[in-house]
């Protein structure tokens, strides 16, 4: 086979697919930049979006906006603390422990939405907020699925939007908050500031990726042909082997006779 590789065309084919696979590596690690350019883009631009009124974005009963998902948000109304309630299965760093979930009757509407105050790995230590009017500024997002479980009193394993509705009575927002400012504060014993998700992206825009991955198997298939032609230069009965397959198979595909109809 060594032999092989020295013979003209051989050498010719050999500094085409060194031309090809590199211009196709170049490419596909450009496109790789470009990937990882946008999606970080993509991820400035959700975390830096502009604070806007809640109603704006999600009226009461409405379905949950496409692009609503840690939209940042504000709204003024009041905490309903009779209604608070422990969302079990939640980690804060190393600690197991639960969200303290208050909902806020929203001033203009009357409606309920769900805010995340925080966190808390005792919950006989949480302390209920007052119901003063407050303004609640935070992350928007959206309901989660049901509940598996059934808790003990005042406690869910999920943002269940379909119980609380239950539990609440009255209309409710379908999306809830995770706080990350009021004014006036209302710190309450017990509870743990938690911080609002960060946006689920990997940081790359998949468009760009998938034509990075494109470029790097055109690579691939340019050192495949490469090597193919030189084991058949090599070893010529191959080709010729490959060659009787392929015509053996065509000979046994069916053939409509002549004049005849279907």
């Amino acid at each position: 086979m060594l032999r092989s590789a020295f013979r003209p065309r051989m050498l010719g084919l050999l500094a085409l697919a060194i031309v090809l696979v590199t211009a196709f590596v170049i490419a596909g690690f450009w496109q790789w930049g470009v990937a990882q350019q946008r999606g970080s883009k993509s991820m400035d631009d959700a975390e830096s979006r502009p604070v806007v009124a809640l109603n704006t974005v999600l009226a009461p009963q409405q379905k949950f906006p496409d692009d609503g998902s840690l939209r940042p948000v504000r709204f003024t109304g009041r905490y309903d603390p009779a209604h608070q309630v422990l969302i079990s299965g939640r980690t804060l760093g190393e600690q197991d422990g639960f969200w303290v979930v208050t909902p806020v009757v929203v001033d203009g509407t009357g409606a309920r939405i769900p805010v995340v105050r925080g966190f808390t790995a005792t919950p006989a230590a949480v302390a209920k907020p007052s119901n003063t009017q407050v303004t609640v500024t935070g992350a928007l997002a959206p309901g989660e699925s049901p509940s598996t479980s059934e808790g003990p009193p005042g406690q869910l394993s999920s943002v269940d939007l379909a119980s609380m509705l239950t539990q609440w009575g009255g209309n409710i927002y379908n999306g809830f908050v995770f706080l990350t400012g009021e004014q006036p504060a209302m710190k309450t014993a017990g509870v743990q500031a938690f911080p609002p998700p960060k946006p689920g992206n990997t940081g790359l825009n998949l468009v760009n990726a998938g034509y990075a991955l494109q470029w790097w198997t055109f690579a691939g298939f340019a050192i495949f042909i490469y090597f193919r032609e030189l084991r058949d230069q090599a070893h010529p009965e191959r080709r010729s082997t490959r060659k009787n397959a392929q015509n053996r198979t065509a000979s046994a595909e069916p053939s409509t006779p002549e004049g005849s109809h279907v």
